[in-house]
């Protein structure tokens, strides 16, 4: 004998977890796009950084050049640990609702 469909007799339900199933994976895209709009300025730092002691003599926008090269690596840093954090999170939150499904 086959077990009943649950998800059949409740369509609300069934919609219910289809839109949660959306929404964690624009989430999900979300947090990438954190990551690369992270990178993409912490590549813009660094190149600037660059191109300000490689082309200027001035030692104001040398020394410049020398506050962006960190600050674009700093910001690497930290998008890499905000992105994690968020991964994480997600992992934990989409472990919680399915171990609460279960029960």
């Amino acid at each position: 004998m086959s077990t009943p469909n649950h998800t059949a007799d409740h369509p609300h339900e069934e919609a219910a977890l289809v839109r949660d199933h959306l929404a964690g994976l624009r989430t999900d895209l979300a947090n990438r796009r954190t990551f690369l709009s992270y990178f993409r300025t912490a590549l813009a730092c660094f190149i600037a950084g660059l191109a300000c002691i490689k082309f200027f003599g001035h030692p104001i926008i040398v020394g410049f050049g020398c506050l962006l090269l960190p600050a674009g690596v700093i910001s690497m840093v930290q998008g890499i640990i905000t992105y994690r954090k968020m991964s994480r999170a997600m992992r934990m939150e989409e472990a919680r609702a399915e171990q609460d499904l279960s029960t």
